[in-house]
């Protein structure tokens, strides 16, 4: 939904889908699960698998609250993101809530820099966010008119990638193509500055 470039797009299939609920306890949540595992859902009971994530035909949905008391851990842009949530309508009518670019952006680096250790190599959530970076020509201007807490924080977090000694070296493999590793870049570094 937030790739408006259309070969980029096609470069690079989602393996998930990411989801925020918005529940009150972990008895809520419980009943969600519930409701879930009516409709054909399923967790794994394999070590390290969070216990947000479930399975269906293949597809991995991870069903994230918004509260931190539920599952013992948050994000602090989905409270946020949630409330500023995007929306977009499917082909069949159906419309969804989205975090619009600036706090997927943000939710994402906020990931990169917790779960993900600041680690270039091996973050799917810094391969999210050049996905966009790389597919929506629009992001700049997004984050330069989004709140200032948001821009400020994805302008410092990316300066702290951009200085990554092998930064430059992992890029090209996580952009759509090859080529457009300087465009990325010009824009990574236009983002760094806002």
């Amino acid at each position: 939904m937030l790739i408006t470039q259309p070969l980029v797009a096609d470069a690079r299939a989602t393996e998930d889908v990411d989801a925020i609920v918005e529940v009150v306890s972990l008895a809520r949540y419980h009943a969600l699960a519930e409701q879930l595992m009516a409709q054909g859902f399923r967790q794994t009971m394999a070590d390290n698998t969070p216990p947000f994530r479930w399975y269906w035909h293949g597809m991995q949905l991870d069903l994230v609250p918004l509260d931190e008391k539920v599952l013992g851990f948050a994000n602090r842009w989905y409270q946020p993101g949630f409330e500023a949530a995007a929306t977009a309508t499917l082909p069949s009518g159906l419309v969804l809530r989205h975090l619009s670019a600036p706090y997927f952006m943000a939710t994402k680096l906020e990931a990169f820099k917790d779960r993900g250790n600041n680690d270039v190599y091996l973050s799917h959530d810094l391969e999210d966010v050049i996905t966009v970076v790389d597919g929506r020509e629009e992001l700049i201007n997004e984050l330069a008119s989004a709140s200032p807490d948001v821009r400020q924080f994805v302008a410092h977090t990316l300066r702290g990638v951009l200085r990554h000694t092998d930064f430059t070296n992992v890029l090209p493999g996580i952009v759509s193509q090859s080529t457009r590793t300087g465009l990325v870049l010009q824009r990574l570094t236009q983002i760094s500055e806002l």
